[in-house]
């Protein structure tokens, strides 16, 4: 039975087509002829107890009743919207594309229709008569269907990725009838192609940490040598080019040109890094084709010479092997060399975008989780960034840069799609210190995924009501369970080392 927040004075005219009976205080239920499944009101005139019963269970249509006959003063009627969807959020507690004004055809009926534009939410229905709001009800409710779930990462090195298997142990926690890795959709840039690659393919956030600490069935242990490996060949063949250019073909008027051009694409090679992942998807159960994981995956990376956006998964790219598409997702240049695929080269999908949410929609998500690590610190000390070097500053800059790009692209996408809910997860305060600084230290640093997961657990009993409301609409109960465990490693028992 689908469950219908009536805001307003009476519902006497919608339930004189057809029989009612009371099954709760303020709560009736209404089945008409020729209509299989009843319709759930849940009737109250006071906007303030309305905006509870958002927080307090699923409901599937709004109507805010602002007519004389039938409904709540306008002041009341405007100061709802104003609690439902505020201005400053992309998200709201109500469903923008399943939330209408009933209103009258008069001066205080325009002003709630201009506030309805204001909010984004669906054109108000002027003077209808109950049969026609009752088909209105019908069209909202038949498209409400139950959408998908998409989890996107973003990048941000070595300690983004540790940052974001913080978050994600965090949330499979509170997902109570479902497992992280079996949401519908993943889609992944840089350090989160990784991971998304293996929540794919069915791998848990907890069983990942294990795996990359120590080694498990499932993941081997990754070591420095794996991310690590020095891009000597690449820099003996352009030396020695440039050698044989200046000597053979009398190149020297611009030896500083030349010495450009012998500076290799990137300093690590990455060989190591792709021979790690496809060994990784080599293992029973696994797969490196996008086409035969457990859920669709999608990765995001940059042409390198044209510096379009591609989406390894998409129809035209799927036969991509998975650990290629990784490695060029993951080509951060200039640490990393950028990848060959099909005669053309890739590099770190963060240089074009940040996270594919506008992907993620197009595919059917209408819940997405969104994180990224790749946040520049906030200092309110002077110097603060200039004293540790250029490394620290060039980073700040390019975490700047990406980060302002997605805050602007994150805003304008809600507004296009405020039908999907969006869930931003991303560091804080102390996490931002941790995490600040270059992306390519490989020390395992237990307290960056410790202190993700503790921030993640506040964040989440903070947001339960939101998140309760949009799981629901998912058929997942999100909760915290009985007992969260801590951080600890000794407590949680998932990086307890041998």
């Amino acid at each position: 039975m689908h469950s219908i927040l009536y805001v307003g004075s009476s519902l006497a005219p919608l339930l004189s087509l057809g029989s009612s009976r009371r099954v709760g205080e303020n709560e009736v239920q209404l089945t008409r002829p020729g209509h299989d499944e009843p319709l759930g009101f849940i009737l109250e005139s006071d906007p303030a107890r309305a905006l509870r019963w958002l927080t307090a269970r699923p409901i599937d249509v709004v109507i805010v009743d602002a007519r004389a006959a039938t409904g709540v003063a306008h002041a009341d009627a405007v100061a709802m919207l104003d609690r439902l969807f505020p201005l400053s959020e992309s998200h709201g507690l109500g469903p923008r594309e399943r939330t209408v004004v009933l209103l009258d055809a008069d001066a205080g009926g325009a002003r709630i229709a201009y506030e309805s534009g204001r909010h984004r939410i669906l054109p108000p229905v002027v003077g209808a008569d109950p049969a026609e709001v009752l088909a209105q009800l019908d069209a909202l409710v038949a498209s409400r269907g139950r959408g998908r779930i998409a989890l996107c990462l973003a990048g941000g090195g070595i300690e983004g990725l540790l940052y974001e298997l913080g978050v994600m142990r965090a949330l499979d926690r509170f997902m109570l009838d479902r497992r992280l890795c079996d949401v519908d959709l993943f889609f992944g840039i840089s350090a989160g192609s990784f991971l998304s690659a293996l929540m794919a393919n069915g791998v848990a956030p907890d069983e990942i940490v294990d795996g990359l600490k120590r080694g498990n069935d499932r993941l081997a242990r990754i070591t420095r040598g794996d991310l690590f490996d020095p891009n000597v060949r690449e820099y003996g063949r352009r030396a020695g080019s440039r050698a044989r250019e200046l000597v053979g073909r009398g190149d020297a008027r611009n030896p500083l040109s030349g010495l450009y051009r012998a500076i290799p694409s990137g300093v690590f090679a990455g060989d190591r890094l792709r021979a790690y992942f496809q060994r990784a998807l080599a293992r029973p159960g696994m797969s490196d084709s996008f086409e035969e994981t457990r859920r669709p995956l999608f990765i995001g990376a940059t042409d390198h010479d044209t510096s379009e956006a591609v989406v390894f998964g998409e129809p035209g790219w799927s036969d991509v092997p998975i650990h290629k598409a990784v490695r060029a997702s993951s080509a951060l240049s200039p640490f990393y060399t950028p990848e060959r695929i099909g005669g053309r080269w890739y590099i770190d999908g963060a240089f074009t975008r940040t996270t594919n949410m506008r992907v993620a929609v197009r595919h059917g998500a209408s819940l997405c989780l969104l994180v990224d690590p790749l946040v520049p610190i906030y200092s309110t000390q002077p110097g603060y960034v200039h004293a540790r070097g250029g490394l620290f500053g060039a980073m700040q800059g390019l975490k700047a840069l990406i980060n302002g790009r997605f805050d602007k692209a994150a805003v304008t996408i809600a507004e296009m799609f405020p039908n999907v809910s969006f869930h931003l997860f991303k560091p804080e305060g102390e996490e931002m210190r941790v995490l600040s600084g270059s992306p390519m230290k490989f020390l395992y640093r237990e307290e960056i995924e410790e202190l993700a997961y503790d921030s993640t657990v506040r964040k989440l009993r903070a947001m339960l009501p939101r998140l309760q409301r949009d799981f629901a609409r998912h058929g997942v109960r999100f909760q915290e369970p009985a007992h969260v465990p801590g951080a600890d490693p000794y407590v949680d028992g998932i990086m307890a080392v041998a």
